[in-house]
């Protein structure tokens, strides 16, 4: 009987993650190198009285795409109904998003995710004899999430994100036959708007919980936002 081994993670969310930074940053450099005199103003600018001087916004607010990677440390699972992303407390995971999102008000957003956690697992020799597979994790979660800040001052925001959606096990077999499990999510977190009116940076902190089959972890990141 062949040995199946599950596949290792991917390094091509490091690669999309980094690909992505620089094409943010040089978009956001773009739209703030543009003349600001102009008879007819463009979004996030208003022309002041009959000087034709134009005033732009500060913080673009409106559509936005953003990127996050980091770390992903998930408790010990135990009994039956769990997965064991970590199985060693050495070897976090990786996590890996994008979202997109839309700014109801100055601190209110809704956006939709896709949120990726790759896991290194231990190879079992008794398994592999036996021709069960064994390994690497992935997990795959879109979803959608609603986003507010308790403290906005012009260009610093503190908020706290809630989130839900349906994550995708790969191989499903890790996960005691198990194709996808309910996905939850709750995080804090800090956003600067930079000069760079278009583009802000962060870091946040959350907690997932993966529910039937059972995960919890903790995931700390940076964050790269693009707003329209």
């Amino acid at each position: 009987m062949p040995h199946r081994l599950a596949p290792g993670p991917s390094a091509a969310p490091f690669v999309v993650f980094v690909l992505a930074s620089p094409m943010l940053f040089a978009a956001g450099a773009a739209a703030q190198e543009k003349s600001s005199n102009a008879e007819t103003p463009r979004a996030g600018e208003e022309v002041k009285g009959d000087t034709r001087v134009v005033e732009i916004d500060e913080v673009e607010r409106g559509l936005s795409v953003g990127v996050d990677y980091g770390p992903a440390y998930y408790l010990p699972g135990a009994g039956a109904g769990s997965v064991n992303l970590n199985p060693t407390s050495t070897s976090p995971s990786t996590r890996v998003g994008v979202r997109v999102g839309y700014d109801l008000l100055n601190n209110l957003t809704l956006d939709a995710f896709v949120l990726g956690t790759f896991s290194t697992g231990v190879i079992d020799l008794d398994d592999v004899r036996d021709g069960k597979t064994t390994g690497d994790v992935a997990l795959l979660a879109p979803g959608a999430g609603v986003r507010f800040a308790f403290i906005t001052t012009e260009r610093v925001f503190a908020f706290v994100r809630a989130g839900v959606g349906y994550a995708l096990w790969f191989p499903p077999s890790l996960a005691g036959g198990a194709t996808g499990s309910v996905h939850t999510d709750a995080s804090l977190g800090v956003e600067y708007y930079t000069r760079l009116r278009h583009v802000s940076v962060g870091v946040e902190a959350a907690f997932q919980a993966i529910l039937a089959p059972n995960a919890f972890g903790v995931h700390v990141y940076p964050t790269l936002k693009y707003t329209f």
